[in-house]
């Protein structure tokens, strides 16, 4: 797994980029990452694009092991908003269980098919900027 992090200081949006396999140790690792930070706040709006990222190995269990790892950090994200960008038709039904699992977090959720709408939603509802 491929997981590389860039910040758009202007747009004051954070990209994490997912490639290959996503494991749940990657996704806590990536979560830490942001979270010690000095480049942005914890709560920071992120886009995930997961254009480049395997799903066969995704199933229930694993998604609520990833909603287990979210909770632990959840306070400290605040009310971050999470864009999923991903052009995979079988990505868009595996995030949206996602966003289900995750409804009851301070973060919210949406997913996209394009980086433009993902970014003109965190822009579009941004009350922070």
């Amino acid at each position: 797994m491929s997981i590389d992090l860039k910040y758009n200081k202007q747009k004051k949006i954070l990209t994490i980029k997912a490639q290959g396999y996503l494991s749940v140790e990657s996704f806590e690792t990536v979560t830490l990452a942001l979270l010690s930070s000095d480049e942005y706040c914890h709560d920071v709006d992120t886009i995930w694009d997961i254009r480049d990222m395997h799903f066969d190995n995704i199933d229930m269990t694993f998604l609520k092991q990833l909603n287990k790892v979210q909770k632990k950090y959840a306070e400290r994200r605040g009310e971050a908003r999470i864009a999923i960008f991903s052009n995979s038709k079988l990505a868009v039904p595996i995030v949206k269980l996602f966003m289900i699992i995750s409804k009851n977090l301070s973060q919210k959720y949406n997913v996209f098919t394009s980086v433009e709408e993902a970014e003109l939603w965190l822009q579009q509802n941004s009350l922070r900027n």
